[in-house]
């Protein structure tokens, strides 16, 4: 008598998972790759699903409307050639992974196209500075990534496995794709290069993080099925290893100085609460402009005791940090009625 459950695949055996639970490697392709199957009928559903999502989530950005971001978000289809390199690292395929890459790159091109000219023409209802899609979205942190790389194992899950793809609207809203580079189309036209750099990084945190995660998973996949992953394209996958690594330095050091701005900016707040109540005054807010940090305060001292709070914040915040009070009247008076 046969022993099955020895002759089944050592994937299979080890994971616990049945190969009928997990889509052939042929479905996965015909999921992921745009260059495969129907080539037209892909093709004009990504471009464009693509512009589509682009123009919502530009909109968003620019009228700081986070339901407006999401909406493009579950319609944006770009996770899909970052899926595609995933898969052709794993199956060794050199053409689908050149493909992939190429549609990736130009639909990167087109996203922050649409964010530039859309940006040019529609009004600036909330300032670059004040826009929470904006100001959110171009200080990536470590903590980005982390959500990134268990986001693209749900997505890998969802394309690899066939009880679970009624997942993936969920993962859609979950990873940042599309809004990142509207950000930059939209900063780059506000000539904030900054910001602009600052979105990007947050894309490519998504991006690199979807890749790695996604070859794991889909190389469980092949083992679960009985195959093994090809090592044809090591050389691809040690790239993407090794611009993540960086990526994720940067991250950390990005993290860092977060961080360390914030603690700062909380202990600068609770010495400027004793000074400005000392004066009489209210202190409404710190932070940092550029290299400043600027304490906005409400009251009408004559600025007598303003070089006390330099002193009264030695050993709170680093020696050097250049100080700004920005004093505001406060003074509330109701006026006549237009046209009374």
């Amino acid at each position: 008598m046969t022993d099955t459950k020895n002759s089944e695949p050592l994937g299979r055996r080890l994971l616990g998972i049945s190969s009928d639970k997990t889509r052939t490697p042929e479905e996965i392709r015909d999921a992921v790759y745009l260059s495969h199957g129907d080539v037209a009928a892909k093709g004009s559903r990504f471009w464009l699903l693509l512009v589509l999502s682009a123009g919502i989530a530009t909109a968003g950005v620019i009228s700081d409307s986070t339901a407006t971001v999401i909406g493009a978000m579950i319609i944006a289809p770009l996770a899909t050639p970052i899926q595609g390199v995933a898969v052709a690292i794993t199956f060794g395929e050199v053409r689908p992974l050149i493909a992939s890459v190429t549609t990736l790159a130009l639909a990167m091109a087109v996203v922050i196209a649409t964010g530039f000219l859309l940006a040019l023409v529609l009004p600036e209802l909330v300032p670059i500075s004040q826009n929470s899609q904006i100001t959110g979205r171009v200080s990536p942190t470590i903590v980005d990534l982390v959500a990134a790389a268990v986001t693209g194992v749900a997505g890998s899950f969802a394309i690899a496995r066939r009880d679970i793809g009624d997942i993936l609207p969920g993962v859609a809203i979950a990873i940042s794709l599309v809004p990142p580079l509207a950000v930059v189309g939209v900063t780059a036209q506000g000539h904030d290069w900054d910001g602009a750099l600052g979105a990007l990084v947050l894309f490519a945190t998504n991006m690199l993080a979807i890749i790695v995660v996604g070859v794991i998973v889909f190389s469980g996949v092949q083992l679960i099925r009985g195959g093994r992953p090809q090592p044809a394209i090591s050389s691809a996958f040690v790239t993407v290893i090794v611009a993540s690594v960086i990526v994720t330095a940067a991250l950390g050091v990005a993290t860092y100085r977060t961080v360390q701005e914030a603690n700062e900016i909380s202990a600068a707040t609770d010495v400027g609460r004793t000074w400005a109540k000392e004066n009489g005054e209210k202190l409404v807010k710190v932070a940092y402009e550029g290299n400043d940090l600027v304490f906005l305060v409400e009251g009408s001292a004559d600025g007598s005791k303003d070089r006390e709070l330099s002193t009264m914040l030695e050993g709170s915040i680093p020696d050097g940090t250049s100080l700004v009070i920005n004093r505001v009247p406060g003074e509330r008076k109701q006026l006549p009625s237009v046209g009374s």
